[in-house]
């Protein structure tokens, strides 16, 4: 195997590493929401979320410091390791972009600056980031969903009501966004909520009021699962709960998909928020309701 071949095999590697540092960017922000709250679960959920990051980024920082060091750029590398003192201490360190309202992590930054132009040199693409940040975008605003159902002054009676609420805003950031996206089986056709074309990825809402509807919706995730498996067009799905009270974790919802053998390309997304059951024909002006959490 030729040393460009091991290179460009390195560079791969990073890129993966690097799609996962913008995941767990997306992660401590959905979590961050909770420290106000006298739970000492989220405190801990939170912290997880820090220490998984920081073990991430030191996997970063260890892979890119083999790779130019394979290059033989030795000036560069003792550049990368001058340069990483200033973010040593602050590692994990997330920030708000002023006017724009996306975070950031600008250690993760600083690698990605070294690793974009080596890739250059050896004409990697890197395309596929770009949709990784695209997808982490979608994912911080699917984990947002409680309160942009609050800011629309709705008290939702079913998820057609909460995916209404997130399609609406969505389309403004994903111009390609569409609804009901027909995927094709032998013997049916599977329709998930959402889809945002241009990221291949769709998005499926389910609505609880109860313990017991939280766990058979989870049961009936599972034949989604299969149902969308195998299309080239839809390659990553998001499974969006809300519940009206926190009846589950998204770790133990996690645990189970992994239990399972769901696939890396499947997210569970769990939040709660203010709703009630429609149990008759009602009238569709909002009623008055109360602050919302998302977990």
């Amino acid at each position: 195997m030729s040393n460009e071949l091991n290179i460009k095999t390195l560079l791969g590697h990073i890129n993966g590493l690097f799609d996962e540092g913008y995941s767990c960017v997306g992660r401590i922000e959905a979590t961050s929401y909770n420290l106000t709250h006298s739970n000492d679960y989220d405190d801990e959920e939170h912290n997880m979320e820090v220490g998984h990051f920081a073990a991430h980024l030191k996997k970063i920082y260890v892979s890119m410091c083999l790779l130019i060091e394979s290059i033989g750029y030795k000036e560069l590398l003792m550049d990368l390791k001058y340069g990483f003192k200033k973010y040593k201490n602050n590692l994990t360190t997330i920030v708000l972009i002023p006017y724009v309202g996306e975070y950031y992590s600008e250690s993760l930054s600083y690698f990605w600056s070294y690793y974009e132009n080596i890739t250059r040199l050896f004409d990697f693409d890197t395309a596929g980031h770009s949709d990784t940040k695209e997808r982490a975008l979608l994912m911080s605003i699917l984990q947002n969903t409680p309160k942009i159902v609050y800011d629309r002054n709705v008290t939702p009676e079913s998820e057609a009501d909460v995916r209404k609420c997130v399609y609406e805003l969505l389309i403004h950031v994903f111009p390609d966004t569409v609804r009901e996206v027909p995927i094709s089986q032998v013997t049916k056709t599977y329709k998930p909520d959402i889809g945002i074309k241009s990221l291949k990825t769709a998005v499926e809402y389910k609505y609880a009021v109860s313990d017991e509807e939280a766990k058979k919706i989870i049961g009936g995730i599972y034949e989604d699962i299969k149902g969308y498996g195998g299309s080239e067009d839809w390659k990553h799905f998001y499974a969006v709960l809300y519940m009206t009270e926190p009846f589950y974790t998204p770790q133990q919802i996690q645990s189970e998909f992994n239990s399972v053998g769901v696939g890396k390309n499947w997210i569970p997304i769990l939040v709660h928020g203010n709703g009630t059951r429609r149990t008759s024909k009602k009238s569709n002006v909002p009623k008055k309701r109360t602050a919302s959490t998302t977990i």
